[in-house]
């Protein structure tokens, strides 16, 4: 067996895949941290996640246990003598647990993702201490580069840029804290836009691009406030999920951009996939301040608009370098795009439950359908 996993933020999106993944490869245990009143009631949580994968668990219940604690709380948490015998146990460290609301007052949001990013460094230089920790990744976000406008490298993090919303801000200042943690050697990921499974278009989390999207799809959008050579960079989730169990198994520090880069869309590109898959007449690309109110028909769906707007490109180097040659690559959005909007739809953008297994299930009898 692989060393052990303390992973955070099991209970997201991205959390899910990730969990799903090193169980599913069946070669190491995953600790969970869950928050939850008592461990208990973290089990039923994690149990709850658990089913949302796959339609009976069972067989994957052995691998993983979850801890009940808190990235906010002093110690993550976790009562002494536990700490320590977790500490003697695990062998990684995959930080996933973060604040994505872009609306979260500054010192909440500095409370999750800087303050629980210095407290999972805490526990992961424990783990060091008592000599079994080989290997920590903290997942971080493209959008530290902010406003920056050009080409964003991997090397980068200080660049004079101002930040849209306290994700970025307290993304970029978490990213800081990581980089002083160098007797950890980390590995930093730095996901752009996550999206659903490129294969089955699953998701749990109908947010980010889908709020525009939907109300594309309900012909809300007379004009699309974009900058028509906007990149928007997209991703979808089981590339940032592959790319994550790999690098728990790559020497490799340093950061990493999982991102489509100069692969990315333009805006008006996407705005044209959306037309057709919508058969909704193509709106007018304006200026970023000049349409009619957002567009989106949602208060949700204002905070993305930003997004359209954006002057960079992220350089993803080192990424493709490290990736590459395990196959694990980034497909084009209009790859998959279709099967994306597809899940969305039978699902009713979320109204209606389906777990990853039943998702992959349906993709098998379309094929067979096909065939």
């Amino acid at each position: 067996m692989k060393p052990t996993v303390f992973l955070t933020g099991a209970t997201g999106f991205l959390g899910m895949e990730v969990l799903a993944r090193l169980l599913e490869e069946g070669d190491r245990k995953v600790v969970a941290l869950v928050r939850a009143a008592d461990d208990a009631a973290a089990e039923d949580r994690l149990y709850g996640v658990l089913n949302t994968l796959w339609r009976d668990p069972t067989p994957y219940q052995e691998n993983v246990r979850a801890v009940a604690g808190d990235v906010t709380t002093p110690g993550l948490g976790l009562e002494n003598g536990q700490r320590t015998a977790l500490a003697e146990e695990i062998g990684a460290v995959l930080h996933c647990a973060a604040s994505i609301s872009f609306d979260l007052p500054l010192e909440d949001a500095r409370a999750i993702n800087v303050e629980g990013t210095r407290e999972v460094i805490g526990f992961a230089r424990e783990c060091k201490a008592l000599g079994r920790l080989e290997r920590f990744v903290h997942v971080s976000t493209a959008y530290v580069a902010g406003k920056f406008e050009g080409t964003f490298r991997e090397r980068q993090l200080v660049a004079g840029q101002d930040f849209r919303n306290t994700y970025e801000r307290t993304k970029w200042e978490a990213e800081h804290v990581v980089r002083a943690a160098g007797d950890l050697s980390p590995a930093i990921a730095r996901p752009s836009i996550v999206m659903g499974e490129s294969d089955t278009g699953w998701t749990p989390a109908f947010n980010v691009l889908y709020w525009p999207l939907r109300a594309f799809s309900r012909g809300l959008f007379d004009e699309v406030p974009a900058l028509p050579a906007a990149h928007v960079d997209v991703v979808p989730v089981d590339y940032v999920a592959d790319a994550l169990v790999h690098l728990l198994d790559v020497d490799d520090q340093g950061v990493f951009n999982l991102v489509a880069g100069r692969d990315a869309p333009f805006a008006t590109e996407l705005v044209e996939m959306a037309s057709e898959r919508f058969e909704r007449p193509r709106p007018q690309v304006v200026p970023p301040g000049s349409a009619d109110g957002d567009g989106s028909g949602d208060e949700h769906g204002a905070v993305y608009l930003p997004y359209f707007d954006m002057e960079v490109v992220f350089d993803d180097s080192r990424a493709r370098a490290a990736l590459g040659p395990a196959g694990i690559r980034a497909p084009r959005l209009a790859d998959y795009f279709g099967t994306l909007i597809d899940y969305a739809e039978a699902t009713r953008w979320g109204k209606r439950q389906m777990t990853r297994e039943e998702a992959r299930e349906r993709l098998s009898e379309a094929a067979v359908a096909a065939a």
